[in-house]
């Protein structure tokens, strides 16, 4: 049988072979599968500059791809890539306008409930702890002035829900930008810049608090003109509207600005004779209802009896209402609703589109979870590969340390300090905090100590969580949710820890906190005298000579006890505790500037005259991440 490389040569033109295989594969199965010995396949790696390869390294598609074609094999890829749901084109015969989903966004405390309270007139700011909203909501009002239809967004402010705050402006068409006019631009309110900037989303500018006393419009104007906002006051295209959300200075101004970029943009889509489409805005599990999400809805008419498909999940739509409790029977564009009927909780975020029935629902779901699954082994392949190279140093290290120690020579493995790590089970009250709370807190620490989130999810915990929670030795973390008392009396049987929090601030301080405590404290040095040793005596302890050494202490103090460093020509030739302490031939707990005394130190006694002491003691200090 010719080689490859004689047949290549010859060039004779040869039929590829053809062999099928995963997505991940690990050398030692693709040698099996092309018939191929291992250590040949090995050997031709080291040749394609794969160093250090092991059988039981992982291959993605692209590399077992590149190794096969070595020995003229064509490779096709076991991928399931067909089934999925993808977006109706658009239907320009059947476009309409639809209402506007606007979303308020802007810096922590700048008004933006406030200001979504007055144009509702309802009380939502009381509903939230601390007066700071936890997680996304969703409401449509009939502006008072011009009785046309908005959608407003409302999401949170502060950094922990950076994730849900950038979704919020994927699925908006119009960007409120709060500013308050005392406090001007700030960190969040960048940030909600160039999430809307980078989203393509118009922008307006409601510069909030305008009926307080001595407050400067003009620094917030420069101030965003600062950050590239290109507005209407300096000849640009953005309007900006000075408003009070507390008194109502302006507000149908707002609303009117809202209106007027609404008809100048012409959000339009089909309204029927399509395939539903929308977005999860939030997820929960509501006791007697089961899984249930709040939707935002993009195309088409969401009807009862509906299948919906969202990320790996799908539900037959049991029932649907709106922000107020309304019961509906269908939605149509730019409506939130609450669809309860889930197999599973969808993700924040998740792009929702409708299925012709049940059973394509379920195999586009299976589809989805395959394609996920094969992902996530994308993302743990280089983990896993790294993992099996330090074993692989390690035991090269450790070959080594005993071909030294065979030959005589001393040697030892230094080891690398190892990271705690703290571990967490979130559970809260909507997915949306769950997984805003799980980006806020995994990862923190630094290279003592980190973070773990095991799992983030909505719904309080469960004896499974406990289980888990214990076998890991894990915290569980609530978030705007009662922990039933069984669950609580079932943790305290088996030491696990359940901490509740209603503001987000508090949770992630706590979790600051916990990691801090693992820090090892920063030693401080402190010199607290200096002895000179002016003459050597010996007595008679108990039939033996010890020696003594006769000081003065020069500056500071020293005490039976203390931590020391003998000094000879500024080098250090002892350092350890003192043994005794003596004036005359009495025990003295201290002698201070100026005082002359006796002193001998543990298991050492090789000091002179002209040595002096420098005494010192380690103070311990708190670190912080």
């Amino acid at each position: 049988k010719q080689s490859f490389q004689h047949r290549k040569n010859k060039k004779v033109p040869v039929e590829k072979m053809h062999i099928q295989l995963p997505p991940f594969i690990t050398v030692s199965n693709l040698a099996t599968t092309m018939n191929i010995p291992l250590n040949d396949v090995l050997k031709k790696l080291k040749v394609l500059g794969y160093e250090d390869m092991r059988h039981n390294f992982i291959l993605d598609k692209e590399n077992a791809s590149l190794i096969a074609d070595e020995y003229n094999y064509e490779v096709s890829i076991s991928e399931d890539t067909e089934g999925d749901l993808f977006p109706a084109a658009v239907k320009p015969e059947l476009l309409k306008e639809r209402p506007p989903v606007v979303t308020i966004m802007g810096h922590v405390d700048h008004g933006k409930t406030t200001i979504l309270d007055y144009l509702r007139k309802s009380s939502v700011v009381d509903q939230e702890f601390g007066g700071i909203t936890q997680h996304i909501g969703a409401f449509s009002v009939i502006t008072p002035v011009s009785k046309k239809k908005i959608t407003f967004l409302d999401t949170p402010g502060h950094a922990a829900f950076l994730k849900m705050r950038q979704r919020g402006a994927i699925i908006t068409d119009i960007v409120i930008l709060v500013v308050a006019a005392d406090d001007s631009v700030m960190p969040q309110t960048i940030e909600a810049i160039k999430h809307a900037k980078k989203a393509g989303v118009p922008v307006i500018v409601a510069i909030n608090k305008c009926d307080k006393q001595g407050v400067n419009v003009d620094k917030v104007l420069g101030d965003l003109a600062a950050q590239d906002i290109d507005i209407e006051d300096y000849g640009g295209d953005t309007q900006t509207v000075r408003v009070s959300g507390k008194t109502g200075l302006n507000m149908d101004k707002l609303e009117e600005a809202v209106i007027t970029l609404s008809e100048m943009s012409e959000f339009k889509c089909e309204f029927s004779n399509i395939p539903a489409e929308g977005w999860i805005i939030e997820s929960q599990i509501v006791k007697g209802m089961g899984n249930i999400a709040t939707v935002l809805v993009r195309r088409g008419t969401v009807k009862n009896g509906d299948i919906l498909v969202a990320g790996t999940t799908y539900c037959k739509v049991r029932g649907m209402k709106d922000e107020n409790g309304k019961p509906l029977k269908s939605a149509g564009p730019s409506t939130p609703i609450q669809v309860w009927g889930w197999k599973d909780l969808p993700d924040s975020g998740d792009h929702i589109i409708q299925a012709k029935s049940e059973s394509i629902a379920k195999k586009v779901t299976e589809v989805r979870e395959t394609r996920r699954k094969e992902i996530q082994m994308t993302r743990d392949i280089e983990s896993i590969n790294k993992k099996r190279q330090e074993e692989i140093e390690l035991s090269k290290k450790t070959d080594m340390i005993n071909e030294m120690k065979k030959a005589g020579l001393s040697a030892s493995i230094t080891e690398e300090p190892s990271i705690i790590d703290c571990k967490y089970i979130i559970k809260s009250d909507v997915f949306g905090s769950a997984e805003a709370i799980k980006e806020s807190i995994d990862g923190l620490g630094n290279e003592e100590v980190r973070s773990v989130v095991i799992s983030h999810e909505a719904g309080p915990p469960t004896e499974s969580d406990i289980s888990l929670a214990k076998t890991l030795n894990a915290k569980i973390l609530c978030f705007n949710i009662k922990v039933p008392k069984t669950i609580i009396n079932k943790a305290d049987q088996d030491s696990v820890i359940i901490k509740e929090h209603n503001i987000i601030y508090r949770l992630i301080e706590d979790v600051t906190d916990e990691l801090q405590s693992h820090l090892k404290p920063r030693i401080e040095v402190k010199t607290t005298g200096d002895v000179e040793i002016k003459d050597i005596f010996t007595v008679s302890v108990k039939k033996s000579k010890v020696k003594i050494a006769g000081c003065k202490v020069s500056t500071g103090s020293i005490k039976r006890g203390s931590r020391v460093k003998v000094l000879r020509a500024k080098e250090v030739v002892y350092e350890g505790t003192l043994s005794s302490l003596k004036r005359g031939k009495d025990d003295i707990q201290e002698a201070r500037k100026g005082n002359e005394c006796g002193l001998a130190f543990e298991r050492w006694d090789k000091f002179e005259a002209g040595d002096t002491i420098e005494v010192f003691e380690e103070v311990e200090h708190q670190r912080f991440l």
